[in-house]
């Protein structure tokens, strides 16, 4: 096991109503001035922001907002939150949503005592000294942001979306209702769930030592979430079918399982051009295409590996271990499917006239790789999964 350091400080307030005691919370933190966070309607439609800015009207604490979050959230709007947020003197930020509700804050919360431009983090171009607290009220069961030291955000210049990760971003806590999420669309609820399997997933098939717990931790959340995936897609009204796909959206990004592990996520590489350059994209829907493409490269590598995922996830009973590692990937297909996910990009109309800007973005121009332990991901393998998707 390699050496590692590990810190999920992110307290869970879990269960019905937990969003009603969001003022005690902050209250019992001393916090008197809080900048909340949302999206375009949803919030504001459901009376939950009505809910949240009463709660903080009974314990005298100020609140200020920020909206207009969309998916793949932009760096026009950070500007926007860290004026607010210097302006009014905000002692804690409180996004109410899911990832890029999230990340937007996060990013709101490093440039608060940052003097130069709001991309930097996310260029590496500097790295966070200091940043504002950050709660969570839970809406969306999908991105790990909650307990996640990640940060992704787009630059609609570049048509990139670009990332840091600190654990100054880690959310001082996060209040999970399931309820909350009975709202979501099946199709986003889809999208959360390729999301939540593929955090999974990609520390899984990172390089492993025998007898690795945090493999044993990542087979058992990915089977958790195949088995209760489609049982909440098909009966979304269900609190606890909600519960557990929310819990292991939290606990799929926080490092659990990945621990003692190196650590890259292929295919998140290869996703975030393709939502960068189409924002109108699902990060999880191309992830659900680009997986499997990255899986049938890349099995070879890793055969038992994948045999392992096989019989651990799907109980398949497959002696030839190339089988087994190709039968594997095939069902993750059929259950791509069965959430209603497309299987290639041409179905998102990207053609092959698009690949190479694809490759370019991925690559930073051909001056970056992404690491694996047998073959690493250059501009011609990125090329060879992206064409392979088309069709």
């Amino acid at each position: 096991m390699k050496n590692f350091d590990f810190y999920s400080p992110t307290k869970i307030f879990f269960g019905k109503d937990r969003e009603s005691e969001i003022g005690s919370i902050l209250k019992s933190y001393n916090f008197k001035k809080v900048l909340i966070v949302i999206g375009k309607s949803s919030v504001v439609k459901s009376g939950l922001l009505d809910r949240v800015v009463s709660s903080l009207k009974q314990e005298n604490i100020e609140s200020f907002l920020l909206s207009g979050v969309r998916a793949n959230p932009t760096f026009d709007l950070v500007k926007q939150g860290v004026e607010l947020a210097k302006t009014n003197n905000i002692d804690i930020i409180l996004p109410i949503g899911g990832g890029s509700v999230i990340d937007t804050a996060k990013c709101i919360a490093v440039n608060y005592y940052y003097s130069g431009d709001v991309k930097d983090f996310n260029l590496h171009i500097a790295n966070p000294m200091k940043a504002l607290p950050i709660g969570v009220i839970l809406t969306i069961s999908a991105a790990g942001s909650e307990l996640s030291n990640s940060c992704v955000i787009q630059d609609d210049e570049t048509q990139m979306k670009i990332g840091f990760n600190s654990d100054l971003i880690r959310p001082l806590f996060v209040i999970e209702n399931p309820e909350l999420t009975k709202s979501v669309s099946k199709e986003q609820t889809a999208y959360g769930i390729v999301d939540i399997l593929m955090h999974t997933l990609e520390r899984y098939m990172c390089d492993s030592e025998e007898y690795e717990l945090a493999d044993e931790f990542a087979l058992g959340l990915i089977k958790n979430v195949i088995d209760v995936g489609l049982l909440c897609y098909n009966n979304p009204d269900n609190y606890d079918y909600r519960g557990r796909i929310m819990l292991a959206s939290s606990l799929s990004h926080n490092g659990i399982t990945g621990i003692g592990k190196p650590f890259m996520m292929a295919v998140h590489q290869l996703e975030h051009p393709v939502s960068g350059m189409f924002p109108n994209i699902a990060h999880g829907c191309g992830l659900a295409v680009l997986w499997p493409a990255w899986a049938r490269y890349y099995y070879r590598y890793d055969i038992d590996k994948f045999a392992k995922l096989g019989e651990r996830v799907f109980n398949l009973s497959i002696v030839d271990k190339e089988k087994a590692a190709l039968a594997t990937i095939e069902k993750f297909e059929e259950y791509f499917k069965k959430l209603g996910m497309p299987s290639t990009l041409s179905e998102l109309d990207i053609n092959e006239e698009d690949v190479n800007k694809l490759v370019e973005n991925m690559t930073r121009k051909g001056t970056r790789v992404v690491k694996h332990h047998a073959k690493d991901m250059d501009a011609e393998v990125a090329k060879s999964i992206y064409l392979s998707c088309l069709k």
